[in-house]
């Protein structure tokens, strides 16, 4: 729980600390030439080889991971997290005149020296802002609100431990018990049997089972339910869980946590995708934007009404987003839906149709050739979804799904997937949910960039696409 906030955090950091400290080298060869004291210097004799920059790139991550400032940033006081940050400067910047002296010695002592104060000066002032800026977000609308079932002594143990790490935004909003508790700063909001009403109702973001071992087929029965909600699922292990235990173990205060419902992708899987997804999609609408902008105006001058569609969508562990297209069909076409719903021989519910009426010209165009998924660029760069993954699905269809195909969700919804360069529309919902799961079981960078490059054959020839 905490730990993978924290991984995503100390992650995100690391990457600006190193792009600031590769800014404030490049800064410091373009003003060295305008400082009038000591020997001059040209431009040129400034200027440094990039093999430069990837050897400090190097030296400031390593040195950085091994004294973990970003780490401390979030866990310790303040005093220590900047002791950190500037015993890391430092020493990075001692291998770095060490590395000048072995390969490129003609770099100016007062150019060294000011690219030493430029980097110290804004990752100290980057730092003290995100430490401020997170510590202010999880006291107000960043925060986990997290539900406890079992023990009221476990509830309030929990509140403690999490209330002494604000910068996790992990606070206890409650907890269910079928004991009859005195009351407690930790509200009761019910029965276990009301659990899952309770997680709905309180908006909650995660549920910890604090139940003793001889209810584990009531926690696996209430995980099994939770399953449609967009919640993380964690308990707290016997001996015997800990022996057995396939996923991480975290402790929180001494209270050993094992996740049940983790991600599919790891932390360092993860940071890769989506650096993937934000470079390449603000790339794709720079190159896109003059046929974006051709088929906006196609749309609007061939029937009335928004250019844009957009229509709630099931996400990565079940979390709602408003996914947006370009409108391929006429305005009223939700309420035209049972026109084209129905059922197949095996009763499964299908949504799509051939020669759907609610199409337009134009429309029939663009879905042909994928072209009205492009806004989808920007639902990837606000965090949404991923250029490649299972595909977002209507609210209506999961109410149908078996317990089984909620799995898809275990990672980030995408725009294209395993199921669309394997058949596409042509394949129902019920049958493309097994490619989903074999893309989720079978993850990795080159399998996206293999899908990508799918797609792009899949999209020239049109193959199942309506």
């Amino acid at each position: 729980m905490l730990e993978r906030l924290r991984a995503r955090l100390t992650g995100s950091v690391l990457l600006w600390d190193t792009l600031l400290t590769l800014f404030a080298l490049y800064l410091s060869t373009k003003l060295r030439p305008q400082i009038e004291w000591g020997l001059e210097v040209s431009q040129d004799k400034a200027d440094l080889p990039w093999q430069i920059y990837g050897g400090v790139a190097l030296i400031w991550v390593m040195v950085m991971l091994l004294l973990t400032p970003q780490r401390a940033l979030f866990t310790r006081g303040l005093i220590e997290a900047i002791g950190r940050l500037l015993a890391s400067v430092i020493l990075s910047s001692a291998s770095f005149a060490g590395m000048l002296y072995l390969s490129f010695r003609d770099v100016s002592r007062l150019q060294f020296l000011s690219f030493v104060v430029f980097d110290i000066s804004s990752l100290l002032a980057f730092h003290l802002a995100v430490r401020s800026y997170v510590r202010y977000r999880y006291r107000t609308n960043w925060q986990r609100r997290t539900l406890v079932v079992g023990e009221l002594t476990m509830a309030e143990r929990l509140s403690d431990e999490f209330a002494q790490r604000p910068w996790g935004g992990v606070v206890v909003v409650g907890y269910t018990s079928d004991a009859h508790d005195a009351p407690s700063a930790v509200p009761c909001f019910g029965t276990i049997a009301d659990t899952i009403r309770i997680v709905a109702e309180e908006c909650i973001d995660e549920v910890i089972f604090a139940l003793p071992a001889q209810q584990h087929n009531r926690i696996a029965q209430l995980s099994l339910d939770l399953i449609q909600q967009p919640v993380m699922v964690h308990m707290m292990p016997g001996i015997l869980d800990l022996t057995f235990a396939r996923t991480s173990v975290e402790t929180v205060g001494g209270i050993p946590l094992i996740s049940l419902r983790e991600s599919a992708l790891t932390e360092s899987q993860r940071i890769l995708k989506r650096i993937f997804d934000i470079s390449a999609s603000l790339i794709l609408l720079v190159m896109l934007s003059p046929l974006m902008l051709l088929i906006a105006l196609l749309i609007k001058l061939e029937s009335s009404g928004s250019i844009f569609f957009s229509q709630e969508r099931i996400g990565e562990n079940g979390q709602r987003f408003r996914m947006i297209k370009f409108r391929s069909m006429y305005q009223d076409a939700e309420q035209r839906w049972a026109e084209v719903a129905r059922r197949d021989e095996s009763g499964n519910l299908v949504h799509k149709a051939i020669n759907d009426p609610r199409v337009t010209t134009i429309g029939r165009k663009i879905r042909r050739t994928s072209l009205d998924e492009l806004p989808q660029l920007i639902n990837v760069l606000r965090g949404e979804m991923s250029l490649v993954g299972p595909r977002p699905e209507i609210p209506i269809i999961t109410a149908e799904y078996d317990p089984w195909q909620w799995q898809r969700f275990r990672v980030p919804a995408g725009i294209t997937g395993w199921w669309q360069v394997n058949g596409r529309s042509d394949k129902p919902m019920h049958l493309h949910t097994e490619d989903d799961l074999y893309y989720i079981q079978n993850y990795s960078f080159w399998l996206d960039l293999r899908i990508l490059l799918k797609t792009v054959v899949v999209v020239f020839y049109g193959h199942g696409a309506y």
